[in-house]
């Protein structure tokens, strides 16, 4: 049972900064799901554990699932985002209705379907399984497959009927938090469009290292094409050569190649080569072979100054 307090205790943290880290990575989505966690635990000065598990087992997954499906802002005070607060008044007046109804709490006891299992709702349960099937659907479809997680982490308690007389917690924002520090990180050390790391994770890999060699991928088109087909290129290029065991990065549209010798590199910029002339990238419904050059340098100078070095003998 401590274990169980603990964990109502360390959910409470965990949404709190969850909902921080959302609003200053202005993540619309995750904060206003962490602001209906921290908002339903507040029906629990108004009623009793067992009334508030009822209510909250039913209606707290529907709101998850409503909020996941909302499109994404830019900001969390919008005025898109009024809607959300009249959806969160009708729920607390539903909530001040139902909670202490014992019509809709009798309805909410089992019905001794599963025997394997004593859900605290089973009749929650079955709503639940519902909308994990659709939540499923579409975050396959928009390839957020964390949400699916998140959603079971929030309805977990609810499973056991052990948990009956402990406030609600769940292990969502915890999932949440992990995942807003990593997409921090990403931001931080990676390129948002080829998904390659940049030029500070290149300079942390490289940092200690004596011996390499550095070659540079220029394209030489970049200097005559408008910005948005270079980004179609560069992301097409990505996703060819994401697949080369090899250190990629990206440095101002140029990739960047870190080998351990001479002969490593002239064996895979070989391969690369021939790679790229065999390779088409569509623009408007026309085809076209980027035009590129390879440029080596052995190891005598710092990363900044090879690359310096390199740059210099772009045409």
């Amino acid at each position: 049972m401590f274990f169980l307090e603990f964990l109502s205790f360390s959910s409470l943290i965990f949404e709190i900064l969850a909902l921080l880290l959302s609003f200053y990575f202005k993540n619309t989505k995750i904060f206003f799901i962490n602001f209906a966690f921290i908002f339903f635990k507040l029906f629990y000065f108004y009623a009793s554990t067992f009334q508030v598990h009822l209510f909250t087992s039913l209606f707290l997954p529907f709101v998850f699932f409503i909020l996941s499906l909302k499109k994404q802002n830019d900001l969390i005070f919008d005025k898109k985002n009024i809607s959300i607060v009249v959806f969160f008044l009708l729920i607390s007046i539903l909530g001040f209705i139902l909670i202490k109804n014992t019509e809709f709490n009798a309805s909410m006891l089992n019905f001794h379907l599963f025997s394997f299992f004593n859900p605290i709702s089973e009749l929650s349960l079955i709503f639940f399984i519902f909308e994990l099937i659709f939540l499923s659907f579409i975050c396959f479809k928009k390839k957020e497959f964390f949400y699916i997680i998140a959603f079971i982490g929030a309805y977990i308690q609810f499973l056991f009927n052990s948990t009956l007389k402990v406030s609600y917690f769940e292990l969502s924002s915890i999932f949440f938090c992990i995942y807003l520090l990593c997409q921090a990180y990403k931001n931080i050390f990676f390129d948002p469009l080829t998904k390659f790391p940049n030029e500070k994770k290149l300079m942390y890999f490289i940092k200690g290292k004596k011996e390499f060699s550095i070659a540079l991928l220029h394209f030489t088109e970049f200097k005559f094409i408008k910005e948005s087909y270079k980004k179609l290129i560069l992301k097409q290029i990505a996703k060819t050569l994401k697949y080369l065991k090899a250190k990629i990065f990206i440095v101002e549209n140029d990739f960047i190649f870190i080998f351990k010798d001479e002969n490593t590199a002239l064996t895979h910029l070989s391969y690369i080569e021939s790679l790229l002339k065999n390779t088409e990238i569509c623009l408007e419904n026309e085809k076209f072979k980027p035009e590129f050059k390879i440029f080596l340098k052995n190891n005598q100078n710092s990363i900044k100054e090879s690359l310096i070095i390199l740059r210099e003998e772009l045409p």
